[in-house]
């Protein structure tokens, strides 16, 4: 095919992506100062936002919309006390809603995450990958660990919910209260592995989401509630 014939972009098409381009470009620069600083921010007790991370879909990254992170965060504030472990796990966006809400209680809260974009967080990251879901590297040291765990399967299918409930019953004390968030197809299952069970809270995405979203716990609160059918 001669140059001439090969497809050009409209004036707004490019207009459009040099736009996006160069939001994430000021994205990137943004991310790595805050790389480069981070013992300095921890230090000062800085606010560490998701602003600061893009999503990658291409690890079915989709955060959650501020209302929601705080939700999930608050509900582990709140049933937990100070030395009480919390484990979010696949859940970026409520670990650093937990963080900022509670930044005195920064060293109870452990992210299990496979972006390593968030090993920033040190010693409270660990590095997880739902394929190997008893093959993290602090996999003895957090056995029965854990009171609280918040958990957000990154994909939408049987083998990825069950493979994450494998490390939550792992990671998670006898008397460990859980939240899942995952796709209202996962009813059943989430009730069979854990006796998790689907409450009125629906969480949101930032960007919106096709597939229908919702929350099971295997306990209720003052604001999370069970959907009880007659």
């Amino acid at each position: 095919m001669d140059s001439d014939d090969a497809p050009t972009l409209s004036a707004d098409a490019l207009a459009a992506l040099q736009s996006f381009l160069s939001e994430k470009q000021d994205l990137d620069d943004r991310f790595a100062q805050l790389q480069a600083n981070a013992d300095e921010v921890f230090r000062n007790n800085q606010k560490i936002t998701m602003e600061f991370f893009q999503e990658d879909w291409q690890l079915s990254q989709f955060w959650y919309d501020e209302a929601t992170a705080d939700f999930l965060a608050t509900r582990a504030l709140k049933n937990t006390k100070p030395g009480d472990k919390i484990a979010f796990i696949s859940s970026p966006t409520a670990y650093v809603a937990f963080r900022n809400l509670a930044p005195e209680r920064a060293d109870d809260a452990y992210l299990f995450e496979f972006d390593k974009r968030f090993d920033l967080f040190k010693d409270q990251f660990v590095f997880y990958d739902f394929n190997k879901p008893l093959g993290f590297a602090k996999a003895e040291e957090t056995k029965g660990m854990f009171k609280f765990v918040v958990a957000d399967p990154p994909f939408l299918n049987e083998d990825c919910l069950s493979q994450t409930m494998e490390t939550v019953k792992h990671v998670g004390a006898e008397d460990m209260k859980l939240m899942i968030d995952t796709g209202a197809i996962m009813e059943e299952l989430a009730k069979k592995l854990v006796g998790a069970k689907i409450t009125t809270f629906h969480p949101a995405h930032r960007g919106g989401l096709s597939n229908e979203f919702r929350c099971y716990s295997t306990f209720e609160d003052d604001e999370l509630k069970w959907v009880h059918t007659e």
